[in-house]
């Protein structure tokens, strides 16, 4: 399918279920995939902090790619994830994700690299899809305020501009991303990244989202967006004020808060992969009550 033309765009970084014996469970993902095909999610971000990549051998990320794309039956869109700062690399990974079914490639801002420019400006026109930049420095630290920054705001408006570049991922630093947004001279979709900021980050301009929360309430976060986008706030607000405690619990565990969420809406979720533990049944009700008073459930 090709990548939405309008906007808001959703999108959710997909969770990756496992079997008893802690291989990758193809079958729970194609399930998954047939559900999330009747929601209102754009597409799926596959190679993600999210869905565990770093406890996933390279082949296993790539396979994870191929099913989804057999999956969906030509609907919907796949972002491959890029974690690496190495040019080489990056532009490696890319090809091989395109290879195998991904339509956007998504590259984090390189943390060990201080030539940032340098590095987007040889890896950008040579991978042979659209690029998303995410503005995330520290994965799995998804509180937000405290988000280290990866380059400054110019500098980030500048990478953005750059040709074959798609659009942008905020960090949850909203001080710091609306800073970003006034450097971006294009009208390229510039995402939101939690949950928690949906209205408070379409208010500076967000006019999409790549965040958990969407795997488990794509309708919520499409609706927030686009009130904020034609001017409903009242509306946008209550949503948002519904939803908070249940993105908050589920965060807070991180992939194996939105594993149980899952679970509780009848997708396949399961534990985290070894040595991460699945949250206990006190937790669970935890998440299952504020689903229920975000109407989830």
């Amino acid at each position: 399918m090709p990548i939405p033309s309008s906007n808001p765009i959703v999108v959710a970084p997909s969770p990756t279920p496992f079997t008893a014996d802690d291989k990758v469970d193809h079958a729970a993902i194609e399930r998954n995939v047939q559900k999330w095909l009747k929601t209102q999610l754009s597409g799926f971000v596959l190679n993600s902090e999210n869905g565990e990549e770093q406890f996933l051998s390279e082949t296993e990320r790539l396979e994870i790619v191929r099913t989804v794309n057999a999956t969906r039956s030509g609907e919907k869109f796949i972002v491959g994830g890029v974690d690496t700062s190495s040019v080489t690399e990056s532009i490696r990974m890319a090809e091989d994700l395109v290879e195998t079914g991904a339509e956007m490639i998504r590259i984090r801002i390189p943390r060990l690299a201080k030539d940032v420019t340098g590095y987007f400006e040889q890896v950008v026109p040579r991978v042979p899809a659209p690029v998303v930049i995410i503005h995330q420095m520290a994965p799995g630290q998804f509180a937000g305020g405290d988000a280290p920054v990866g380059a400054p705001a110019e500098v980030i408006g500048e990478l953005i501009d750059i040709d074959n570049v798609f659009g942008y991922i905020a960090s949850g630093n909203v001080r710091f991303e609306a800073r970003v947004r006034t450097f971006v001279t294009t009208d390229k979709p510039f995402w939101l990244g939690n949950g928690l900021l949906l209205l408070a980050m379409s208010a500076i301009g967000a006019n999409g989202a790549c965040l958990m929360f969407g795997n488990v309430a794509p309708t919520e976060c499409h609706q927030i967006i686009s009130n904020v986008m034609n001017g409903d706030l009242k509306t946008a607000q209550e949503i948002q004020n519904r939803c908070i405690e249940a993105d908050y619990q589920i965060l807070d565990r991180g992939a194996a808060g939105i594993k149980a969420a899952l679970d509780l809406m009848g997708y396949d979720g399961g534990a985290p992969r070894m040595p991460n533990q699945p949250i206990s049944s006190e937790e669970r009700e935890v998440i299952r009550k504020a689903m229920q008073q975000a109407k989830l459930i």
